[in-house]
């Protein structure tokens, strides 16, 4: 276990309990998991049971790893998320689809959020709807040349002063957040999706999906490292 990307580290965090989970990144195989019952519903009392769980499990792990733990995937599901809708438009002249001028029109609207909501960090970014000159569909068409494109977007965000309570506790054992998942919008995609739905799937279970790319309309924010990608994994992959 002498290899950082051989394992992936998971932090859950919601107002009944705190736990964690840390898996091999090739087999998914559990190599740790730990959790805390919470008695006091409240957001206070998360953040001052966090540091007496980190404290208490964050050596266990890093003695059995042998590696100390640089970063971690934040799991929150103690508040509900912000929710935001967009829509952009781009003239395409009758050209292809590509990546450039799809990633372009994304890069557009991941910073229009960040300038008018500065108080708050993107969780996800999903892609709802697409109108093609004037069509519309649930998913990226290919091969098709067109006039004007249209995005319909959502984006899942969490406070930024909440997120900076968090890194700071983290901070203290040199862990970095390296993304946030809401484990609301996670519930809410598989309990809509109908190959999903009927599955029982716990909330790490879901986060593996989640991350590999399961939903496809949303745009990863961060690297995957599959080789040798398509042009559609390239386009949700644009921000990696």
């Amino acid at each position: 276990m002498n290899n950082e990307n051989s394992f992936e580290t998971f932090l859950y965090i919601s107002k009944k309990k705190i736990s964690i989970l840390v898996w091999k990144n090739d087999t998914k195989y559990k190599l740790y998991e730990n959790e805390f019952i919470l008695e006091n519903e409240s957001i206070n009392s998360e953040l001052s049971q966090l540091e007496k769980f980190l404290s208490s499990n964050i050596l266990q792990i890093e003695k059995y790893l042998k590696r100390f733990i640089k970063k971690i995937i934040l799991i929150i599901d103690h508040e509900e998320p912000f929710k935001i809708k967009l829509s952009l438009k781009k003239k395409n002249y009758g050209n292809f689809l590509n990546v450039k001028s799809l990633g372009l029109l994304l890069k557009d609207a991941r910073s229009q959020i960040k300038e008018n909501y500065n108080d708050n960090v993107i969780a996800h970014m999903i892609i709802d709807k697409y109108l093609v000159d004037g069509n519309t569909f649930t998913y990226l068409p290919g091969n098709i040349k067109f006039d004007n494109l249209s995005l319909e977007i959502n984006f899942v965000c969490y406070s930024k002063d909440l997120l900076n309570e968090l890194k700071k506790k983290l901070g203290n054992y040199h862990i970095e957040i390296k993304q946030i998942l809401s484990a609301s919008y996670m519930r809410e995609y598989f309990g809509n999706n109908e190959n999903e739905k009927d599955k029982k799937m716990d909330i790490f279970s879901m986060c593996q999906k989640i991350i590999d790319g399961h939903n496809n309309n949303e745009i990863l924010l961060v690297q995957k490292t599959r080789k040798n990608q398509g042009f559609f994994e390239k386009f949700f992959n644009f921000f990696s």
